[in-house]
């Protein structure tokens, strides 16, 4: 009994002294924490979106197209830390993708898109395309093709421009090297037999890469125009020459109408040296502006913030008109005392000189009007060059008798528009051409198409035998503003009475109504309607490539950029 009370009494105090150990280890006798079942374990995993899950596959495609082809991000985001942070709050469930596995979908989406662009296509008879050559940050060069043509969806009539490919371009730039993968790219999209145009600007390669496929105007006004083999058809046999001539027939090389007039005025610009002096001092002024935060500062304390002279660019006139035009929006007595003020005196304009850059902005605003009226993509542009062409003649012969110092930059710019648009000139009996020779835009699809727009008709054709409309404001006012007379009067107002042609209506609503009153009619609208006056479309194409390729950008591979500006510039297929 002594024994078992020793042992109890030993055991209470061991007992006690081991809480307090435990105690004092902050050790309690509460029960641990069960180490997570693999049931749990497989709950978490199962929690999260498998890469075949249409959740997982809808998110990734949207980061794929919504941001890195329409917003211009960088396929390296998805690696971000910041940005992968920010999906665990959009939806936990999502599995982040490496930039590898967005850079293999960007082939697949192209592909995709490709794939539909091709059966959109084989479902036109006609299409008309333009082209040209691209270099970007790093000097690797581009073949961009655009392609135009009509689709009708059973009332509705749409003008479908898309992306044929700007793939890279190895090696010179020679027309033959341009032909041969021009050519590549037709067959990849079977379009080379229902080809009708091909738009392009004045360069000499872009001339002879089609000068063989496509019949060039021999009247242009260039250098070096000639082909490399002038015999190149003289050994061919009768019957293979009318196998080419039948596969030639239906299609032509048609100049960039925006370069061209962009010509006309730089040969205005350069025939006329009076206009030097005050350009050059408006140029030191807008480089001042763009160059010294102090004289920035001075200046948008005198005019505001939002006040500004933009800056020349040299291979756009365009940008000299608007330079001019923001400075002749600044009041002139402030002007002067500013410069004068900052210490700048010998930029001061007089008042002559102001006088000649109003005069300046008078004679070139239409040319700008006309530009920009025809390099749209989305809407008929063809329509309005021969227009465009007779209404600036008028304008400019309208301008002779008004102007008092740019008289010689009146006529200079008159000369040059009758020179470089002859053949305009020529088919409506204003001017003649020496027998046998082919002059510039003197294919008839540009009457055609004038003649078969509404907003027209055929009221271009005597719109230079008057001055009842000088009072009138815009290019087309005399156009848009001519009261309707008897429609047995002019064969031109019979046309109009005909056609039913309303002022002011839209191109394709027109003939969407028309379609089945005038059938004959409406088959050659929707071919001639849908060619584009420039090749405006294909240089906004590498204006896309120019965004996507930034600075930080610079390593992209050459495929990888081709399928994001396919994929950009095609986002709506």
């Amino acid at each position: 009994m002594k024994a078992v009370a020793h042992f109890l009494t030993h055991a209470n105090l061991l007992s006690y002294r081991y809480d307090e150990y435990m105690l004092s280890k902050g050790i309690t006798n509460e029960p641990e924490p069960q180490q997570p079942s693999v049931s749990k374990f497989l709950d978490i995993c199962v929690g999260q979106y498998s890469m075949n899950h249409p959740q997982q596959k809808a998110i990734t495609n949207g980061i794929l197209e919504k941001l890195v082809i329409e917003c211009n991000m960088p396929l390296s985001v998805v690696e971000h830390k910041s940005f992968r942070d920010f999906l665990k709050i959009v939806d936990p469930k999502y599995n982040s993708v490496c930039r590898k596995t967005l850079t293999s979908k960007t082939e697949t989406v192209a592909g995709l898109r490709r794939d539909k662009l091709k059966t959109q296509l084989s479902n036109s008879d006609s299409v008309s395309v333009t082209a040209d050559i691209w270099s970007d940050r790093r000097m690797r060069g581009f073949l961009g093709v655009t392609v135009h043509y009509m689709e009708i969806d059973q009332d509705n009539i749409q003008l479908k421009s898309n992306l044929l490919a700007c793939d890279r371009f190895k090696g010179s730039h020679t027309g033959q090297r341009i032909c041969e993968q021009f050519e590549a790219i037709c067959h990849e999209y079977d379009i080379k037999s229902k080809l009708d145009y091909v738009i392009t600007d004045n360069a000499a390669n872009m001339r002879k890469a089609f000068t063989v496929g496509f019949p060039s105007e021999e009247g242009e006004v260039h250098d070096d125009d000639h082909l490399d083999d002038p015999e190149l058809w003289h050994d061919l046999s009768p019957d293979n020459q009318e196998v080419v001539d039948a596969a030639m027939a239906r299609k032509q090389r048609l100049q960039c109408f925006a370069h061209t007039l962009q010509l006309v005025v730089g040969d205005g610009l350069k025939d006329t040296k009076v206009t030097t002096s005050s350009l050059s001092k408006l140029s030191k002024l807008s480089s001042l502006l763009h160059t010294s935060t102090t004289f920035k500062e001075e200046f948008e304390a005198v005019y505001g913030e939002r006040n500004s002279i933009p800056a020349a660019v040299n291979t756009r006139w365009n940008s000299t008109l608007r330079q001019v035009q923001a400075a002749l929006r600044c009041d002139h007595l402030k002007l002067s005392s500013y410069l004068e003020k900052v210490g700048h005196r010998e930029l001061t304009f007089t008042a002559r000189e102001g006088s000649l850059l109003k005069e300046l902005v008078d004679i070139l605003k239409p040319f700008a009007e006309a530009t920009d009226m025809t390099q749209g993509e989305k809407l008929v542009t063809i329509s309005s060059v021969v227009p465009s062409v007779l209404a600036l003649n008028h304008h400019l012969e309208k301008m002779i008798p008004q102007v008092r110092f740019l008289g010689s930059l009146v006529r200079s710019l008159q000369e040059s528009l009758k020179n470089r648009f002859l053949g305009i000139f020529v088919n409506v009996k204003m001017a003649t051409a020496q027998y046998g020779t082919t002059v510039p835009f003197s294919d008839p699809v540009y009457l055609k198409a004038a003649a078969l727009g509404p907003a027209f008709a055929l009221y271009w054709v005597d719109h230079h035998e008057g001055d009842e409309y000088l009072e009138e404001e815009g290019l087309f006012a005399a156009y848009c503003k001519r009261q309707r007379k008897d429609a047995n009067t002019t064969p031109a107002l019979q046309l109009s009475h005909d056609l039913n042609l309303c002022e002011g209506q839209s191109v394709l609503s027109f003939w969407a109504m028309h379609m089945k009153a005038l059938p004959s009619l409406f088959r050659v609208a929707i071919r001639v309607l849908a060619v584009p006056a420039t090749s405006a479309p294909v240089e906004r194409v590498f204006s896309h490539g120019g965004i996507i390729m930034w600075p930080h950008r610079a390593q992209m591979t050459d495929r990888l950029l081709a399928n994001l500006i396919f994929c950009k510039c095609n986002a709506r297929l």
